[in-house]
């Protein structure tokens, strides 16, 4: 496709004011979430977390950053899937630039595709591609937070965990809901006619907007294109999108009970995996950065009704937090910083990118 052909991308995010009153207010929300409501959702306190927390050992952190490193490399596979062309160690670097916005800024998917588009972009890729990379990914990431919730509520319905009734109840609740809504994406990615009824839903319900905005009246035939885009990137490589979000999500789940297990809970496995597939999908909560202290407060609830110690539910929540929300900030910022000296070193170079600009790994 020539880039006169090549549909116009989404236009690059600009950071202001606004923006920087959201993320300190999202910030601010999120740690009087974890420092106030924390302890009393759990009825510990603090120095008792802390205490908890002093029973993690330098070995236990190298392996819990090791198993974070491997979850975000393992998700390269699903992004070079969806976009070809893409390497190994450039899906790495999105990764952690998106990451970061998303855990600094609230709601800050939004701003995190724009960067990956710009990120992209600069390395020659066609604009319609990434757009659709970007549905894939999108589409791709929402299944398998709906799917993980479901498996976390099957297990606490047929596995050997002793549940209070309310959570017995509210995990069947999460089962049905998960499975219509999975039903849902998946009718409507896999069948045509499914395809048709919600396109034609969208047409109906924007039409009153048609006459006034034009562009609108094109946006079945925009979700058409995009979904027949997006079918033959699945019909190709739907085992290893698959895979690689299994391989993540395995990693860290792997790194929740490590951390579960080095501040000294002591749940079952199962018990611990429900936990973390409900803190995956409160991780989608965009009123603080990354949904972090929604989560930690969410999952501490289920890990003491469960059964946990108040004290080490919460330090295992928090010591997760840091590894997998805190420590990409800086992670982000120096793919951030990589990125953009490659953009500069071409910009001098007066050359275009190209497959050597950022080596190959893996």
């Amino acid at each position: 496709m020539t880039p006169s052909a090549d549909p116009a991308g989404p236009a690059p995010a600009r950071l202001g004011w606004r923006e920087v009153v959201q993320s300190v207010a999202g910030i601010t929300l999120a740690a009087a979430l974890v420092v106030f409501a924390l302890p009393r959702v759990a009825d510990t306190t603090w120095p008792q977390i802390a205490a908890q927390l002093a029973l993690v050992g330098p070995g236990s952190a190298v392996l819990m950053a090791a198993l974070l490193v491997m979850g975000l490399y393992c998700y390269t596979y699903t992004m070079t899937a969806s976009l070809p062309g893409l390497t190994h160690l450039r899906g790495l670097t999105v990764n952690a630039a998106g990451s970061m916005v998303s855990n600094v800024l609230p709601g800050g998917g939004a701003v995190g595709v724009a960067l990956t588009y710009v990120m992209f972009r600069s390395w020659g890729h066609a604009r319609m591609a990434i757009s659709t990379s970007i549905v894939v990914l999108t589409v791709w990431n929402l299944l398998a937070r709906l799917a993980l919730p479901v498996l976390g509520a099957l297990a606490v319905l047929l596995g050997p965990v002793d549940a209070p009734r309310p959570v017995l109840l509210a995990a069947a609740l999460a089962t049905g809901v998960g499975l219509l809504l999975l039903s849902f994406f998946t009718a409507v990615l896999f069948s045509d006619r499914a395809a048709r009824e919600v396109s034609g839903v969208v047409s109906a319900a924007t039409a009153p907007l048609a006459r006034r905005f034009p562009a609108v009246s094109r946006l079945d035939h925009l979700l058409e294109d995009h979904r027949t885009r997006v079918q033959a990137i699945v019909h190709s490589s739907s085992a290893q999108l698959s895979l690689g979000l299994a391989g993540m999500f395995g990693f860290l789940f792997v790194l929740y009970v490590v951390s579960a297990r080095a501040v000294g809970l002591e749940l079952g496995v199962i018990a611990l995996f429900a936990a973390y597939a409900f803190r995956q999908l409160l991780t989608v909560v965009a009123i603080t950065p990354g949904g972090l202290g929604v989560t930690e407060v969410g999952t501490v609830g289920i890990l003491v009704a469960f059964g946990g110690d108040p004290s080490a539910a919460s330090a295992a929540a928090v010591l997760y937090a840091v590894f997998t929300h805190v420590l990409e900030v800086p992670l982000g910022a120096l793919a951030c910083v990589a990125w953009w000296s490659g953009r500069a070193r071409r910009a001098r170079a007066g050359a275009a990118p190209g497959p050597d600009d950022v080596p190959e790994a893996g």
